[in-house]
């Protein structure tokens, strides 16, 4: 075998690679030979028709066979003596197969970037942390209270308030331009549907909400909506409209609506009762605690998290290193899946969901790449430091993850091995023994901040459907 390594770019290789021509003829000969074997042809009892027939009139078959033996064999053969790190399947560019010449076979592969992170000094960041407050945990503490609280019909024909939960039906109807209502006769754009709304809530519109509000049970109400020009899938609409219907970007709608049924939502009182709800807990200030470590935890994760960012993003910006587009089109797959499983956590059917993933794509891209940056040069830290993870830090580190999930450190570890997870565990330890080492070589400065001062993650895509 020859082969040749073409440089594209620090991610991106070419691979030009020739077999001989015995390799080529003996392949040749021997699916010839199978297929004669196997081969029903008229006038030639089965398996004795000549292999120069068989070859003739099975030339296709023959030649994909050889084709996905050679083509194989050349790449794993290439990339193991090219010790390229490659990424992904190999890209196929060009092919030449022809019996009794050599194989040619072009591939173009993702690989692993070669560079250097060197020394770490000058590295500085900010650490900024957000104090916990009494009000914060009052806020959580009235979220638990609302998930626990119970509705009940109303039927002392009391109007709807603010707080309630109203249950309409409704169609819309798609005005035209300078149309007031629906033309006589027309069909309803979006169909029937029933929908539960809690007024005041940040989840109704506005025209929704105020329109509902002071309703009684069987009362009628017309809502125009007019919604603001847009790509599909991606305009901020949370008006109720029916799974697949159409775009409504730019559009005016005007919805029909019927109350159909009204609850009042009770929420529970808060004392040490609804605290001995939370396992373990005897009082109110038991609760409190909890919910305050637990808090000051998370602000502490979040301030480490973009603490690490900070510090990464120098050295990305220090190497220049190219994110591998593979791991960045997993990224952004991995990120799309996630939104896809929300969306069926909810209840909807992501395929009639008014989304348009193409674009939802391009603009997660951007933030994927970024992220796989740090993780590659967080890699490398790792490798020039010579970093390893034992097998008793694994055992260690599953044990807590065991215990966090209530289950057996071995029936952790089997569930890991059979969806193929351990490496990415052991790679998990190692990034993170990777990430001390960046730490402990810079200047960092902490400071306590308001929720206000403290920047954004760096990606915030969110994607409203119309369907919401």
């Amino acid at each position: 075998m020859k082969f040749e390594v073409n440089h594209l770019s620090s991610v991106k290789k070419e691979l030009v690679i020739e077999l001989p021509v015995e390799r080529v003829t003996r392949s040749f000969n021997r699916f010839s030979n199978q297929f004669a074997r196997q081969a029903r042809i008229p006038g030639f009892r089965p398996g004795k028709a000549p292999v120069s027939l068989v070859r003739q009139r099975f030339q296709k078959d023959i030649y994909e066979r050889v084709l996905a033996q050679l083509g194989t064999e050349a790449m794993e053969e290439a990339v193991q003596a090219s010790n390229l790190q490659v990424l992904g399947e190999p890209r196929i560019q060009d092919i030449r197969l022809t019996d009794q010449l050599p194989f040619v076979i072009k591939v173009e592969v993702d690989v692993f970037p070669e560079f250097k992170v060197g020394s770490l000094e000058g590295l500085e960041g900010v650490k900024r942390v957000v104090p916990v407050t009494d009000a914060d945990v009052d806020r959580l503490l009235e979220k638990f209270r609302a998930s626990l609280a119970t509705t009940a019909p109303i039927e002392d024909g009391r109007p709807a308030q603010p707080g309630d939960i109203v249950t309409v039906s409704l169609v819309g109807y798609l005005l035209e331009e300078g149309a007031t209502m629906p033309a006589d006769g027309q069909a309803p754009s979006l169909t029937q549907r029933e929908e539960v709304l809690e007024l005041g809530s940040k989840l109704i519109r506005e025209e929704f909400d105020q329109a509902l509000r002071g309703k009684t049970v069987g009362e009628h109400v017309v809502v125009d909506v007019e919604y603001p020009s847009g790509a599909a899938g991606t305009t901020p609409a949370s008006a109720p409209m029916s799974a697949g219907g159409p775009d409504l970007a730019g559009k005016r709608v005007q919805f029909h609506l019927k109350v159909e049924r009204l609850a009042q939502r009770t929420l529970p009182a808060l004392d040490d009762t609804f605290a001995q709800q939370f396992g373990g807990l005897t009082s109110l200030e038991e609760l409190r605690a909890r919910l305050r470590a637990e808090m000051e935890a998370d602000m502490e994760r979040r301030a480490m998290e973009a603490l690490d960012t900070q510090l990464l993003d120098q050295l990305v910006q220090r190497t220049g290193v190219e994110a591998p587009p593979y791991l960045v089109t997993e990224q952004v797959n991995r990120r799309l899946g996630d939104f896809v499983e929300q969306l069926e956590q909810q209840g909807i059917d992501p395929r009639k969901a008014n989304y348009d993933f193409q674009k939802m794509g391009e603009a997660l891209r951007p933030g994927a790449e970024a992220e796989i940056k740090r993780v590659v040069v967080l890699e490398q830290v790792a490798r020039e430091a010579d970093l390893h993870v034992s097998e008793e830090e694994v055992a260690d580190y599953l044990a807590s993850l065991a215990a966090q999930a209530n289950l057996a450190p071995e029936v952790l570890r089997a569930r890991l091995t059979r969806e193929n997870r351990l490496d990415s565990v052991r790679a998990t330890l190692r990034n993170r023994k990777a990430m001390v080492i960046v730490r402990s070589a810079a200047r960092i400065e902490t400071q306590t901040v308001l929720p206000e001062d403290v920047p954004a993650p760096e990606e915030t895509v969110s994607f409203p459907s119309e369907n919401q």
